[in-house]
C-alpha cells in the first residue's frame, strides 16, 4: 500500500489524518504538551523512515500507534522516571455541566487530568492494559517486569485513578 512510495504529499495527508489521534495517545503517556509534541514528531519521522517495514498484516493506524507508544515508553525510560514516582499537585478548572457536549468534554478532561497526576508507572500500565489493550505478557516484555507485577500495578493504578477522579 505505502511500501514503494515516500511521497511527501501522501505522508502529509497521513499526518493530517492520524496526528490528532496519536497526539492524544502521547499525551496520555507523557505529562506535558511539549513532550507529547516531541514524541509525536519522532513517531512520524520514524514511520517515514521505516515505511518499508510496514507489512500490511494489521492496520496502518495500529502500526503508527505502536511506534508512538514505543517512543513514549522510551521517553519515560530516558527521563529515568520510576514506576512509583510521586504525583504532581495541580489545580483544575471546572467546565460547565449545562450541556451534554460540555459534560462529555469535562469527563474527558477530568480523566486526562487524573491520568496525568498519576505516577508514571501507574499511568503507563493503565495506558497499555486498558486503553491500548495490551496483554500482561506484552506489558511485562515492554517494561521488563513480570506478568504478576503488571497485574498488581494495574490493580493499584485503577485504585489510584479512582481516588484522583474523586478528588477532582
Amino acid at each position: 500500500m505505502f511500501r514503494d512510495s515516500r511521497d511527501p504529499g501522501a505522508f502529509n495527508a497521513i499526518y493530517k489524518l492520524l496526528s490528532p489521534k496519536l497526539y492524544y495517545v502521547c499525551l496520555r503517556y507523557l505529562k506535558n504538551d511539549a513532550d507529547a509534541q516531541d514524541v509525536l514528531q519522532e513517531t512520524f519521522v520514524t514511520a517515514y523512515r521505516k515505511i518499508d517495514s510496514f507489512n500490511g498484516l494489521g492496520s496502518f493506524e495500529g502500526w503508527m500507534r505502536r511506534i508512538a507508544v514505543n517512543h513514549c515508553l522510551s521517553k519515560l525510560r530516558i527521563d529515568k522516571k520510576q514506576l512509583e514516582s510521586e504525583t504532581c499537585d495541580s489545580h483544575y478548572q471546572s467546565i460547565s455541566e449545562d450541556d451534554d457536549y460540555l459534560q462529555k468534554e469535562e469527563t474527558e478532561a477530568r480523566l486526562l487530568q487524573a491520568l496525568k497526576a498519576l505516577p508514571d508507572g501507574y499511568r503507563t500500565i493503565l495506558n497499555l492494559a486498558v486503553l491500548e489493550d495490551y496483554s500482561h505478557r506484552e506489558i511485562a516484555e515492554l517494561l521488563n517486569i513480570t506478568e504478576s507485577t503488571s497485574r498488581s500495578q494495574l490493580m493499584r493504578a485503577k485504585a489510584a485513578l479512582k481516588l484522583k477522579l474523586e478528588q477532582l
